[in-house]
């Protein structure tokens, strides 16, 4: 029997030369698409490190309308005349590398024999309590270290791990942009650039002259009460532009960014899946056609069978293993292919994202065909002999 289903698919190898090729090239594509939803899914597991709920920012750049000493007075009394407001709770300042910025400041060396990298932003003593961020080891930083004789840093998880591994490095010492730094607290996370970025080497630096003085305080950061509305930023801006003696600056609302940046990777992500369910039933209504016609050319041969003794359920296993046993060769070559990319570390990506794309591409080819096959074939099996011998 299978014998003879091979002689029956190597007889027609034209035709079914090309459905392998259909459903080879839907494989290669679901298996690039899902992987690409899975690479960037897969980042929303982690946590963002940072609230956005009751939090506004407040972008005013560099001031240069003061000097260096001016402009440090000037946001000392915008940020006595923020906390005067009764809705505002909590405000600190930044440079242009925060929440949704983005934007980034990176560094990395050497000097201990071994790479040191991250990219950083430059705080204020309080930014950690006002954005709700979460230290796992060792402290935050306070308005005293102002007057610390190094320059400090609190590292995330990622950064601690891939750089030092399990050493305990809380109070350490170790070269950073230029200055010895001492490491005083681990936090859990921060992917200021949004929930869809990919772990990374994150720190942040305590803004102090001595060390980073060029590094302006760009944008102020705001938790604000639960009851504050989208009118009361009038009351801010009045603040803001009455202060910084100035209107060039932007008021943001957290959630909106949050949901804004979110929107930004979902759009792609969405466009691929629905362009793979347009591919998956193209290939259905095509494959779906060519075996109604293919069957219909066989009456003959199936009006045959079935005057011998064959049953119905012989009819229907033939035609459909005829056809998973194409789509299953279709898959086999596919997947030799895509197997490459993770063995060979084509990509500096998680070899798992690449298997599960294999997987679900196969699992995906193999129940569209199996549907299409299913029904021409229950239709086959339908075919009265007498009727079939008579049209041939």
């Amino acid at each position: 029997m299978i014998k003879h289903i091979f002689i029956l698919i190597w007889n027609k190898k034209g035709a079914n030369a090309l459905l392998l090729l259909e459903v080879l090239l839907a494989f290669i594509v679901l298996f690039a698409v899902l992987s690409f939803v899975f690479y960037n899914t897969d980042r929303l597991s982690d946590p963002l490190g940072f609230e956005t709920e009751n939090r506004k920012y407040i972008s005013y750049g560099d001031l240069d309308n003061f000097n260096d000493s001016t402009r440090i007075l000037v946001l000392e009394e915008l940020k006595r005349s923020l906390l005067d407001l009764e809705l505002v709770e909590e405000v600190s300042f930044g440079n242009d590398v925060g929440p949704f910025k983005s934007s980034n400041w990176c560094h990395g060396n050497d000097d201990l024999g071994f790479d040191i990298s991250a990219c950083y932003s430059v705080v204020e003593y309080d930014f950690i309590k006002t954005n709700g961020m979460n230290i796992v080891e060792g402290r935050d930083f306070t308005e005293h270290d102002l007057n610390a004789t190094y320059q400090l840093m609190i590292g995330n998880q990622t950064f601690i791990e891939e750089t030092f591994g399990e050493k305990n490095m809380i109070d350490s010492i170790i070269p950073f942009q230029g200055a010895e730094t001492k490491i005083i607290g681990i936090m859990d996370e921060y992917k200021y650039n949004g929930e869809f970025e990919e772990s990374a080497n994150r720190v942040l630096l305590l803004s102090n002259p001595e060390f980073n003085g060029y590094a302006r305080m760009t944008n102020a950061y705001l938790k604000m009460d639960p009851s504050a509305d989208v009118a009361y930023e009038e009351k801010i801006s009045y603040m803001v532009e009455s202060t910084l003696k100035t209107s060039s600056y932007v008021i943001q609302d957290a959630p909106l960014l949050r949901k804004r940046s979110n929107l930004e990777n979902w759009i792609p992500i969405v466009a691929l899946l629905g362009m793979c369910v347009f591919l998956c039933l193209n290939v259905a209504l095509g494959l779906f056609g060519v075996l109604s016609y293919s069957i219909n050319r066989r009456k003959a041969e199936v009006g045959l069978r079935r005057a011998i003794g064959a049953h119905a359920g012989s009819i229907i296993q033939q035609f459909t293993f005829e056809v998973l046993f194409l789509a299953g060769l279709a898959v086999l070559f596919g997947a030799f292919f895509a197997v490459q990319i993770p063995i060979m570390n084509v990509m500096d990506v998680d070899s798992s994202v690449f298997y599960r794309g294999i997987l679900y591409a196969t699992l995906i080819v193999l129940v569209v065909v199996t549907i299409c096959a299913l029904y021409p074939s229950i239709q086959a099996s339908r075919i009265h002999p007498a009727i079939a011998l008579h049209e041939d």
